[in-house]
């Protein structure tokens, strides 16, 4: 067990690779040594606590496939391989790169501090393990984060480089756009009240010259969420207690400026006390 370092790790290799491969039941054997190769920051210990296999273990190709899912599933290998030495298990290993360096430009709309609090509590800080999958889950969750604010024009742009001693450089570029503007919103279900009068209820207007200066025509999933309720809080208030929103359906232009808003309903009785 141990790391080797320059032409000790080709030896290894070499030797990693004459060693036979574990290929059905049949080859089955009883672990007397493992050895371990290519760990670099990672020590061997980890790789004991999350490795599903002892000395004395009788091994086989079903054992070893379980044995090497456990090890991927940490999440610290982007390759993992594993072959029998006589009765030695042979494990070769390589790592996953560290994040040296991890910076966000462009980003206006959200802050830097609450940008910062999502990169820490995803593990993409200086130091730690880089995982790609990681990185696309927060580019989603950042692409949502944008879309809940009307910026459905916002691009964003991931580069990973390596910068040598298994490390990398990431970074994400941030083109925000522009907040789409509300072009139409329309109740449709309504029998007891004018879609003006229903209109009227929400904060969220129609684009025009008097919302320019104003905010009112963008578009942000929250104000949404506040005038439905509003509406329903309107038709409560008038008695109407079977009073639902069926549907909503936010229609975006193909150049994502614009919005167009569509809320179905069933009022329902009127109940009088």
């Amino acid at each position: 067990m141990g790391n080797l370092k320059g032409a000790g790790l080709i030896l290894a290799t070499l030797m990693f690779l004459s060693a036979p491969c574990i290929a059905h039941a049949d080859d089955s054997f009883v672990v007397k040594k493992i050895e371990l190769y290519g760990l670099q920051r990672i020590s061997d210990g980890t790789v004991f606590d999350y490795l599903p296999v002892n000395i004395g273990d009788n091994l086989d190709a079903t054992r070893i496939q379980q044995a090497i899912r456990a090890l991927y599933k940490t999440g610290f290998f982007r390759d993992v391989q594993m072959r029998r030495d006589g009765d030695t298990l042979v494990i070769v290993m390589q790592e996953r790169p560290s994040i040296a360096h991890f910076t966000v430009t462009g980003n206006k709309l959200i802050k830097s501090d609450d940008l910062n609090k999502n990169l820490t509590k995803a593990g993409l800080t200086e130091g730690q393990i880089f995982n790609r999958v990681v990185l696309d889950g927060l580019k989603q969750d950042l692409l949502d984060q944008y879309y809940s604010h009307g910026h459905y024009g916002v691009t964003m742009k991931t580069d990973v480089k390596d910068v040598g001693d298994n490390k990398v450089d990431v970074s994400i570029t941030i083109s925000e756009g522009i907040t789409a503007r509300i072009r139409s919103v329309n109740v449709v279900g309504n029998h007891d009240f004018s879609e003006s009068d229903l209109q009227d209820i929400y904060k969220l207007k129609v684009s025009s010259f008097w919302t320019y200066f104003g905010s009112s025509d963008e578009y942000a999933r929250e104000k949404l969420v506040g005038d439905l309720e509003a509406l329903r809080s309107f038709y409560m208030d008038r008695g109407y207690a079977d009073f639902s929103i069926d549907s909503t359906q936010v229609a975006i232009s193909p150049d994502h400026n614009s919005v167009y808003i569509t809320t179905g309903i069933s009022e329902g009785d009127i109940y009088k006390v």
